[in-house]
């Protein structure tokens, strides 16, 4: 064989190690193992693959992706960069419309509240131990009102966008306007948003949601 083709074939070989490498699943390059939890108060940076604008709590699922690599208390890589994230409108205490973290997948499994296990720190309900169970007023209370996490900042266009965190009114300007809380929720597309989470993730959460019109959407208790 000629050292022309040798090197041509090496080459292949090579192209070929690192396709596999490039396809192999999120957190596999990381050291990235499934914990079980994700503790509250951990931030989580998202940023967002669709427009999100709306005035209503429909249960509409928005999509986005985690931007940095989440670790835990220890320094165990939790959540991949790139890990896909879930968002949807909710309503706070005071009644207004909030953009809320909904879930993550890493690797084909789900980090979401577990109604069974979860305290709910909004409404000071220990679920586990409160004999409530997975009924309907456990999903009011963690699935339909509660916050799982609350937008601490928000910067629009990467790193060369302002810092502008909740902005409201015409002084943030049309273009770089993120509205995350009051009665519209608006945010561009390719928005990185940073949350902090109210409530612990579990691992292995079911995904009780359905499809409308080509939309993802969960369940949502208007009460």
């Amino acid at each position: 064989m000629s050292y022309r083709n040798t090197r041509a074939k090496g080459l292949g070989l090579g192209l070929f190690a690192a396709a596999c490498l490039a396809i192999q699943p999120l957190g596999a390059q990381g050291g990235w193992t499934a914990l079980s939890t994700i503790v509250a108060g951990t931030r989580i940076d998202v940023r967002t693959t669709e427009e999100i604008d709306t005035t209503n709590q429909d249960g509409r699922v928005f999509t986005g992706t985690i931007e940095n690599d989440v670790r835990d208390t220890q320094g165990r890589l939790a959540i991949p960069a790139n890990s896909t994230a879930e968002l949807v409108v909710r309503r706070d205490a005071s009644n207004e419309l909030v953009l809320d973290l909904d879930s993550i997948t890493v690797n084909g499994r789900r980090y979401g509240v577990d109604a069974t296990r979860s305290r709910v720190s909004d409404g000071g309900i220990d679920i586990k131990n409160s004999g409530i169970g997975n009924n309907k007023e456990t999903i009011k209370n963690v699935g339909g009102g509660a916050l799982l996490g609350t937008v601490i900042g928000a910067i629009i266009g990467g790193g060369k966008g302002a810092a502008i965190g909740a902005a409201t009114g015409a002084g943030a300007g049309a273009a770089v306007q993120i509205l995350t809380h009051g009665n519209r929720v608006r945010v561009p597309a390719e928005s990185q948003l940073s949350f902090n989470l109210q409530s612990g993730l579990n691992l292995d959460v079911r995904d009780t949601g359905f499809m409308r019109d080509g939309y993802h959407y969960h369940s949502v208790d208007p009460n």
